[in-house]
């Protein structure tokens, strides 16, 4: 990288967009401190995924117990927001709208590489705001600036192939968003740890509710059972029934049901406690309903 773009980044120090649509620049303490854990993130990976793949952790009681508590008190493990594709494309609309270019980058999935386990697609790891300036900095032959519409074009490229839209934030603080993952459940570790203790992922303002009428079933349809990460879907009367206490809003059963069984709906009680925008108005719901607009 480089010298005037390391000049300007420590001039700049980074930006965060608020719940107001503001951008305000970055402390040097939130700064550091989030490099501290780019530096640490491949340590942070590898020992996630060595207690998930195990079953001490993940079928013992003591163990899951062990996880879970790893995973609600370690503040360097990010936690994410799961939204439908169309809040975050929103989301990447909003951050180049607020900050002008400059602010998104993408590089090979974190997770992917640093336990050396691929799955297609590779490169789908998408810092915003100061993340994108930490991972240019610091990880510059990883990662490369894209505009808001070449990274619209990925996020819809993603849905269509199944991953789950994932708003991550470090230190579990609003103000900490910086990237963008588009998670899948085979190598993803937050999505993992979620599914073996239930924490390091949150519901986001949006959840699943099916119309049992219409359901096609599992032999004329179906495509709910495959696209879902999170196991909220299941077999029953020759139908796809739904659990919305597993669904964590992700749209990807909406937008493939043949029948056009199911819809996004606000979250009853939902409070916004890490992602800041509100994704919650009326013209939001819709978009999501085609999760690709």
């Amino acid at each position: 990288m480089s010298s005037l773009f390391v000049l300007g980044t420590l001039l700049v120090i980074g930006h965060l967009f608020t719940a107001s649509g503001e951008v305000k620049e970055v402390g040097r303490l939130h700064y550091w401190t989030h490099v501290l854990y780019a530096r640490l993130e491949p340590l942070v990976i590898r020992a996630a995924d060595f207690m998930v793949s195990r079953k001490f952790f993940t079928a013992n009681r003591w163990g899951r117990g062990l996880l879970w508590l790893t995973g609600k008190l370690n503040l360097l493990l990010p936690h994410g927001v799961v939204i439908p594709t169309s809040a975050a494309i929103r989301i990447v609309r909003d951050v180049e709208k607020h900050g002008g270019s400059g602010h998104i980058a993408v590089g090979s999935c974190v997770c992917q590489r640093n336990l050396n386990r691929y799955r297609e697609p590779t490169i789908k790891d998408m810092t915003l705001w100061y993340g994108a300036e930490i991972y240019l900095d610091h990880f510059g032959d990883d990662y490369r600036l894209i505009s808001a519409e070449e990274a619209v074009t990925m996020l819809k490229d993603f849905h269509r192939l199944g991953l789950v839209p994932v708003a991550e934030f470090l230190m579990q603080s609003r103000r900490w968003f910086f990237v963008l993952c588009n998670c899948d459940a085979e190598v993803c570790c937050p999505t993992r740890i979620y599914n073996a203790v239930g924490c390091s992922l949150y519901p986001g303002p949006f959840r699943a509710v099916r119309d049992p009428a219409r359901c096609l079933g599992p032999a004329e349809c179906g495509a709910c059972l495959s696209r879902c990460h999170f196991g909220a879907n299941r077999v029953e009367d020759g139908k796809v029934g739904l659990d919305p206490a597993r669904c964590l809003g992700c749209g990807l059963c909406v937008t493939t049901c043949r029948g056009k069984a199911r819809r996004l709906e606000p979250r009853p009680g939902y409070r916004g406690r890490l992602l800041p925008w509100e994704y919650e108005r009326d013209d939001a719901r819709d978009e999501a309903q085609g999760g690709e607009k």
